[in-house]
């Protein structure tokens, strides 16, 4: 019996290793939700309002789990379909699919729960408007974004990092739903979520081009399709390329809010920490991408606080 249950405690341990539920990485997918969600419950609290702060940091909840679980799930399926891949690189051959910890029978079922838990959470976010919509095109980036990879991807110019880039950024749309449900059309929520969404897809493609790098000498020997690998050592460049349409887009959405305390908690502190970061990044040293990774994670958690209290301010006005 005993047995049973260590290994029953395995694999729930292999399968939350599966889902990355174990790293912070998945919290990546949470951030453009909250952002939206946050700054969307700004735009409608106050005095006068019937809007309590209550319901929106529940909407807020509700749009971060829900982008959470269902990152699990896109991770679940990127290390089926690159199960062959991760058994011949270094930083990934112990993933539980490549390492034959978890089966692909498991695997599959275990994406399918967070699926259909995601759905669920939307559906009651939302309170059943427009789920589909709002869920399919994270699901349709999702399912791609392992097959960009692949080198038959380079003819066509695509490659992973535009995919997940968008996947990423699509929670902008999620999240503004979640508190304008009701009050707008979903093509006036997602007009007046592109410069956000715009501003994650190209932070993603710079942050992911930057710690991916880390792969470059496993991944060139393998043909893995990638930004990096066409560019070489010219990739420091796309880099600062990358920077300058989140710098235009930054103060696109925020100059709505009218607040001068996001132009310095954003705006600014984005300026100051991204600009620090490319100046980090060495082309000859793949591990400084790590670094990156991490500072993105922390300017991204950073701003959810920021977000709040720009909410609060505008609260208790």
């Amino acid at each position: 019996m005993a047995t049973v249950k260590s290994s029953q405690n395995s694999l729930f341990k292999d399968l939350l290793v599966l889902s990355r539920f174990t790293k912070y990485n998945p919290v990546f997918t949470t951030f453009a939700g909250a952002f939206s969600c946050l700054l969307g419950g700004s735009a409608v609290v106050g005095p006068g309002s019937d809007v309590s702060l209550a319901w929106v940091f529940q909407q807020t909840a509700l749009t971060v789990a829900a982008c959470y679980a269902f990152c699990g799930a896109g991770m679940v399926w990127n290390d089926y379909i690159d199960r062959d891949i991760d058994a011949n690189v270094a930083r990934t051959k112990d993933r539980p699919l490549a390492s034959g910890k978890v089966s692909t029978a498991q695997a599959m079922a275990w994406m399918a729960f967070q699926i259909i838990a995601c759905w669920w959470i939307l559906y009651f976010m939302l309170e059943g408007q427009d789920v589909n919509k709002n869920m399919f095109p994270a699901a349709l980036g999702s399912f791609l974004y392992p097959y960009g990879k692949r080198p038959t991807m380079r003819k066509f110019y695509i490659y992973p990092q535009y995919i997940l880039g968008f996947t990423i950024a699509w929670p902008a749309v999620c999240g503004r739903a979640a508190i304008f449900h009701g009050r707008e059309s979903y093509a006036e929520t997602v007009t007046a979520s592109m410069p956000l969404l715009n501003m994650v897809f190209f932070w993603t493609i710079f942050l992911n081009t930057a710690y991916s790098y880390q792969d470059v000498v496993d991944d060139r020997k393998m043909g893995v399709n990638s930004f990096y690998n066409v560019l070489g050592k010219h990739v420091h460049l796309l880099l600062w390329l990358l920077l300058i349409p989140v710098a235009v887009c930054i103060p696109m959405y925020i100059e709505q809010f009218h607040s001068a305390w996001l132009w310095v908690s954003w705006a600014g502190v984005w300026a100051l920490s991204l600009l620090r970061q490319v100046l980090r990044f060495d082309a000859n040293d793949p591990s400084s991408g790590g670094g990156v990774h991490v500072d993105n994670f922390l300017l991204g958690a950073w701003t959810v606080v920021a977000c709040a209290v720009e909410l609060l301010r505008c609260y208790y006005a």
